[in-house]
């Protein structure tokens, strides 16, 4: 999955669409993991970034006046604990240097604490 969108290629929808990828690459992580650990690990985390999703893509309209458009997801595959971490705190930094370039300083919160969800993740996988 690659992350190399720079800032001024970075739009609203695109954050929308990374953050709804997110969502459902951590679920179904979730729901295939055969440790009891990061069985946890991943339920947690994907509870943390439901409600921060919900959180930024409503400033994220609010900001921008978008009407969001359809998903485009694509395929979603499970990722293991570590990428998946990783993962995260990428979509988090792309979001937050975005949120800096305009001026949004809640989205670039609210972004630092999407990384600190990847960050415990990556803490937490640790753990077999």
């Amino acid at each position: 999955m690659s992350l190399h969108l720079k800032v001024n290629t970075y739009s609203p929808q695109v954050a929308y669409t990374d953050l709804h990828k997110l969502l459902l690459i951590t679920k179904l992580s979730h729901y295939t993991t055969k440790s009891f650990a990061a069985h946890e690990a991943l339920g947690k985390t994907y509870d943390a970034l439901n409600e921060l999703l919900d959180d930024i893509t409503e400033k994220i309209i609010g900001y921008s006046s978008i009407d969001p458009q359809a998903l485009v997801i694509g395929t979603v595959s499970p990722l293991d604990p570590q990428a998946l971490s990783v993962y995260t705190m990428n979509i988090a930094k792309r979001l937050e240097e975005w949120a800096e370039s305009q001026e949004y300083c809640d989205i670039e919160n609210l972004a630092q604490e999407l990384s600190g969800v990847g960050a415990k993740l990556k803490y937490l996988s640790r753990f077999k």
